[in-house]
């Protein structure tokens, strides 16, 4: 039973090596913004582990009807994932103009959610273009730290900040991940004829790892 859930959803592994890195590394951070990040990504790892206990276990659901289809952990923990995250950018980015567009972003995410939620059961359906705005938002947040950096990014120096190595891993998932949504949502048979899924599982992997380089390299007072 282990194996063939590690086997089918390694990202499990990953979730579970980022956060062992993370808290071996988090003296380096505890005073920064990012100082909450172990338990989005520990939250990460059982949120994806009861998904697949219900999706191996048909006996078990939260709405008994629906045995296959509890769709509602993860429309929640994406919510709290990309609003983490805003709260995050709109702490760190200096320039006033910057926070203003984060909160505007978070507002039309949010928004789109509430929406999203009325064609679409957020119980049994992923709120596919609320995901989209919320991917979209989040990438706009990366950005604008990229550009808040002050003086401007320079190798020698940046490779030590931990946010510099997070906003990396989020804007390279990101970039695919709305696509992606898309794909599967509207053309399943593409999504299958490529093999989407395993491009999805090399993005978490990338992600996850460039989290964890800047665990391990970064220095504490490097961040800003």
């Amino acid at each position: 039973m282990i194996f063939t859930i590690l086997k089918e959803h390694f990202a499990l592994l990953v979730y579970f090596i980022a956060w062992v890195v993370s808290i071996l590394n988090y003296r380096k951070y505890f005073d920064t913004t990012l100082r909450n990040l172990p338990i989005i990504i520990v939250y990460t790892f059982f949120n994806e582990l009861l998904g697949t206990f219900i999706r191996f276990n048909e006996s078990f659901a939260f709405y008994s009807e629906q045995t296959d289809t509890n769709q509602i952990i993860y429309n929640v923990y994406i919510v709290i994932f990309f609003f983490f995250f805003f709260f995050v950018y709109r702490r760190t980015i200096t320039r006033q103009i910057f926070k203003k567009i984060i909160l505007r972003a978070g507002i039309i995410t949010l928004l789109a959610y509430v929406v999203n939620s009325f064609f679409q059961s957020p119980i049994t359906h992923d709120l596919i273009y609320a995901n989209v705005i919320g991917s979209i938002s989040l990438l706009l947040c990366c950005i604008l730290y990229f550009i808040d950096l002050n003086p401007p990014f320079q190798w020698k120096r940046d490779k030590y900040n931990l946010m510099i190595w997070v906003s990396l891993g989020l804007f390279l998932f990101y970039l695919f991940f709305p696509y992606l949504l898309i794909i599967g949502y509207l053309r399943f048979d593409i999504w299958q004829q490529y093999d989407l899924r395993t491009v999805l599982r090399i993005l978490i992997v990338l992600m996850y790892s460039l989290f964890c380089i800047g665990f391990i390299i970064s220095r504490r007072r490097a961040f800003r």
